[in-house]
This record gives C-alpha cells, sequence and structure tokens, in this order.
C-alpha cells in the first residue's frame, strides 16, 4: 500500500511504509532510535532523516506547524518548507519568537531587494545569518550552510 505523505500514521520503532513524493515511491521507516528515515528503495545510501513525523510532514506534506527554532543553519530544510506557507511578516515574527532578530541591512540589485538578517538563539546563543530577497511582492528566504 502506497500513502501519500498526509496520510501516514505514527509508526512504530522498525516500521516501514512506502510513501509517494513527487510521483515517486519512498520508503519512511523509523528506525530502533525513534528517528524517521527516508530513502528510495532503489539507492539506500541517500537517506534523508527526519527527528519526528511532523517534520516529516512539514517538508513533503501540507502541515504548516511552527516549531521550536535552535539553529536555523540546523533546521534549515524545514524552515525553508515552513516559509513557502507563510507571509514574510508571519516569519518574521515567528523568528523573534525563538531568539533576537536584528535587521543589519539592505541593498538593491537589479530592482530585487534585499533584507539582511542576524539571529541569536534563545536556546544556545547560537548566531546565525540570513536574508530575504524581495522580488515582485514575492519573497525568498535564503539561510546558509555554514555560519559566516
Amino acid at each position: 500500500m502506497v500513502f501519500k505523505p498526509d496520510e501516514v500514521k505514527s509508526l512504530r520503532k522498525g516500521q516501514v511504509v512506502n510513501v509517494e513524493i513527487d510521483g515517486k515511491v519512498m520508503l519512511l521507516r523509523r528506525n530502533f532510535c525513534g528517528v524517521y528515515e527516508l530513502f528510495s528503495p532503489k539507492n539506500q545510501r541517500h537517506i534523508e532523516y527526519f527527528d519526528n513525523l511532523n517534520f516529516f510532514k512539514i517538508r513533503y506534506a501540507n502541515l504548516i506547524m511552527k516549531f521550536p527554532i535552535t539553529n536555523i543553519m540546523l533546521q534549515r530544510n524545514e524552515i525553508y518548507a515552513l516559509a513557502k506557507k507563510l507571509s514574510k511578516e508571519e516569519l518574521l515574527k515567528w523568528f523573534s519568537r525563538f531568539g533576537k532578530l536584528n535587521f543589519e541591512g539592505e541593498k538593491v540589485i537589479d530592482e530585487v531587494e534585499i533584507e539582511y538578517y542576524s539571529w541569536i538563539s534563545d536556546y544556545d546563543g547560537a548566531k546565525c545569518e540570513f536574508c530575504i530577497a524581495d522580488i515582485d511582492g514575492e519573497y525568498t528566504l535564503n539561510i546558509p550552510k555554514m555560519a559566516s
């Protein structure tokens, strides 16, 4: 049986289900440590890990759930998925709930307005930087992989 990402319920440890993502059948397994693993049946070396089922559903289903941010560089994939569903103002308000958000400045390049922010986590004091590009009323979030 093949499930849609919205249809997946909690799995027991060791349980595996087939999930259809972008027209491809993938395997979702809960390992014995309680972590969810998503991988292709043809290539089990490339695995995506999710601490809980909600992170999987935020990324691949229609779940809009605001989760606590601890380090945006480590949680960037979940944040990108959530950013597609929120307005820019809602996203910035959400960031400020879990740390100190500072506006660092802005540039305009070829009619693209780029706003630079730094964010300091309330959880561990980690400083992360990101930018938001505003193009004709639509925004794109960019979080670097490594600290600058």
